[in-house]
């Protein structure tokens, strides 16, 4: 019976550390590095966004963070749901004379309801390799006119 117990506790912990590592997935797609000191790339960054008509909310220099929001239109006519907002925080951080810049990406989804109000539907933090792919690819390009 004792032998049961142990077996079974063994099989536990080994299962709960399966599942520690399956959830600390690879996040280097949503990481960049770009070949210029992290001053020079946190302004290129904000001329990127600037240039992209997406809202700038919030700033730090010193700390190296950007907070930027962009909407996106759902352009489903017939659909309660407006769009989805998108709130990216870009971490930038100095790497001898290049810069590491991270992104991360909350999305809410905005829809309307019966009596015409607005109202978001909280989607959490993106971890669609392909969307980071696309806007930190964008950002790179920006860096190399």
């Amino acid at each position: 019976m004792m032998r049961i117990k142990v077996l079974l506790l063994a099989i536990s912990i080994l299962l709960c550390t399966i599942s520690t590592f399956a959830q600390e997935e690879d996040q280097t797609f949503k990481t960049v590095t770009i070949g210029v000191i992290k001053d020079t790339a946190f302004d290129k960054v904000i001329d990127y966004l600037q240039a992209k008509g997406i809202f700038i909310q919030s700033v730090d220099k010193q700390a190296g963070f950007i907070q930027a929001t962009l909407f996106l239109k759902n352009k489903n006519i017939l659909s309660a749901k407006i769009g989805e907002r998108r709130i990216m925080n870009f971490i930038l951080r100095p790497l001898g004379d290049t810069t590491s810049i991270v992104l991360n990406i909350y999305s809410e989804e905005s829809f309307t309801s019966n009596d015409s109000s607005q109202y978001y539907k909280d989607k959490g933090i993106i971890n669609d390799p392909e969307i980071y792919r696309e806007i930190l690819k964008d950002l790179q390009n920006a860096f190399n006119p």
